[in-house]
């Protein structure tokens, strides 16, 4: 019985180190990969639990084995936007302007009861009432009505991490050197100088990668 409990302690404190060095979420903010580590963290733990023969060791290095590739995979990721894109995935608009685009619907596999479940737990009814809807890396749904968001278009991220957004520039029908070119005249800077560069209506908010808000 004292042994079982101190396997237990061990791996009860253990489990909490591994979750504390991969920082703190939410269940339902986790992304793939972390929420993959979780589970398989969660099951190894409860293996040398049960069976007492089982090294401790061993399952200790393979603990930290998987927060060390957790850890790697998100340093590749900050550095990466495939990489970023591969492992997390990339938001969806599902309502643009008031229109359903069936089509990434269909790409990410949402029916149209899932689509309405998700705009009743927002607090919508019917989605004519709907001028955004996009479904997050996270697997949460953002709804914003057409009452709350009639200011506001959605706003494109046009660079990111000092890289250009492939998607957002073909949205806009502009090129990499269009966009050299605005930032530059703009404000004086390259797009590898700019953590994020926004564009909506007209409206261009950059922030330079120190996170000082661009002036121009």
């Amino acid at each position: 019985m004292i042994i079982t409990f101190i396997r237990t302690a061990v791996f009860y404190f253990a489990t909490m180190v591994a979750m504390r060095i991969m920082g703190k979420r939410q269940i339902g903010q986790f992304e793939p990969t972390e929420l993959v580590v979780t589970i398989m963290i969660s099951e190894l733990a409860t293996m040398p639990i049960q069976d007492l023969d089982s090294p401790i060791v061993n399952t200790l290095i393979s603990i930290f084995s998987l927060v060390g590739l957790e850890i790697l995979i998100s340093v590749l990721s900050l550095k990466s936007q495939s990489m970023r894109h591969s492992v997390s995935g990339k938001y969806s608009i599902l309502i643009d302007e008031g229109k359903i685009n069936v089509e990434e619907m269909k790409r990410v596999q949402l029916t149209v009861d899932e689509l309405m479940e998700e705009l009743r737990q927002n607090g919508v009814l019917n989605p004519e009432e709907v001028r955004y809807c996009v479904l997050e890396t996270s697997g949460k749904m953002s709804v914003f009505t057409k009452e709350k968001a009639k200011k506001n278009s959605f706003p494109l991220v046009l660079i990111s991490d000092g890289k250009p957004v492939k998607n957002n520039l073909q949205r806009m029908e502009i090129t990499r050197k269009d966009l050299e070119k605005l930032v530059n005249s703009k404000y004086g800077l390259k797009i590898g100088d700019l953590l994020i560069l926004l564009y909506e209506e007209e409206r261009i908010t950059a922030v330079r990668k120190g996170g000082d808000f661009c002036d121009g």
